[in-house]
């Protein structure tokens, strides 16, 4: 169902540029892992304690989250 069929049915959705500027897209585990050059299996050991869970066993990880952890592990500050 496009947003245009949506406004024909009575459901209106608006998009505010506010509102979809604010949320940042959120990574797959296989993202981060391709991202970190692990195994999707260990994005769970490395990365799994900043991750989202949006439903039962699906979880996501915002991308500003894994670029401050490559950050502060930096060994040259």
């Amino acid at each position: 169902m496009t947003v245009g069929e949506r406004n024909d049915r009575g459901l209106r959705l608006e998009r505010s540029s506010a509102t979809t500027d604010a949320i940042e897209p959120l990574l797959t585990a296989a993202e981060v892992g391709r991202l970190l050059a692990i195994p999707t299996k260990r994005v769970y050991e490395v990365v799994g304690h900043l991750a989202i869970q949006l439903a039962p066993h699906t979880l996501r990880w915002p991308l500003s989250d894994i670029a401050a952890l490559i950050e502060s592990r930096r060994r040259n500050k």
